[in-house]
């Protein structure tokens, strides 16, 4: 489901982007989906949509309370600190793009202007805000690789090589959890996935250095040797 809605300024002029469905029509299907038990997943880029889209999961909520729906919400590019907040209240998951602030970031900086570009691809403002949230790139928009999300998650450096919001940038440590703890979670699959426990699936890969000490410059460096799914060696060599 898509609500591409942007209130973002474009080179010093108001723009107000789209919805890519009117507001009836989100309301309807949102409403609907939440009411047959299912996880929603929307497309909220900017900051209005943000305001669209909590409003109608904040009123199915009420219709039919279900305190564990973690609905997800796609890309959250443009958000305020009170929307952050509110995403928290909500138990909604925003799903962040780190790769997006290399392969994308000096175009959004020219596009969101000096004043709103600090609300721009954030990150660290959800986990301050106490929200786990997953890894994720959005493929084939910009590369898939997780180890390259990693280093931009941490680095949060353009394709010129420009600092993107530096006060965004997050640990290793907290990359790696969303990747791995998060992305679980936001499927509903931690009692088998996200962290390597008994009872859980044996999927792993092996790095060709530690992820935990490579300098943050080189992460981007770092390649997968082998892979196991399900305990058994499906890639490389151990």
């Amino acid at each position: 489901m898509c609500c591409d809605y942007r209130a973002d300024l474009d080179q010093g002029r108001e723009n107000k982007g789209l919805l890519q469905f009117p507001e009836s029509d989100l309301r309807e299907r949102l409403i609907g989906a939440h009411l047959a038990g299912w996880q929603l997943a929307i497309h909220a880029i900017g900051d209005a949509a943000l305001d669209v889209v909590m409003d109608i999961i904040e009123e199915a909520q009420q219709i039919r309370p279900r305190p564990d729906a973690r609905h997800r919400l796609e890309h959250v590019s443009v958000a305020s600190d009170d929307q952050i907040q509110r995403i928290a209240q909500l138990g909604l998951i925003p799903v962040p793009q780190g790769r997006f602030v290399q392969e994308l970031g000096d175009g959004a900086a020219q596009a969101m202007g000096e004043e709103r570009l600090p609300l721009t691809y954030r990150v660290k403002a959800f986990l301050d805000a106490g929200i786990e949230i997953p890894g994720s790139t959005d493929a084939p928009v910009v590369s898939a690789d997780p180890i390259l999300n990693i280093a931009a998650l941490v680095n949060r450096q353009t394709s010129s090589g420009a600092d993107f919001v530096p006060a965004e940038r997050i640990t290793v440590e907290q990359a790696v959890r969303a990747y791995t703890v998060g992305s679980a979670r936001a499927v509903h699959r931690e009692a088998d996935l996200g962290t390597l426990s008994p009872g859980k699936l044996a999927d792993f890969v092996v790095l060709s250095e530690d992820l935990y000490t490579v300098p943050a410059e080189q992460i981007e460096s770092v390649r997968v040797t082998a892979t196991v799914v399900g305990g058994r060696l499906v890639a490389g060599s151990l």
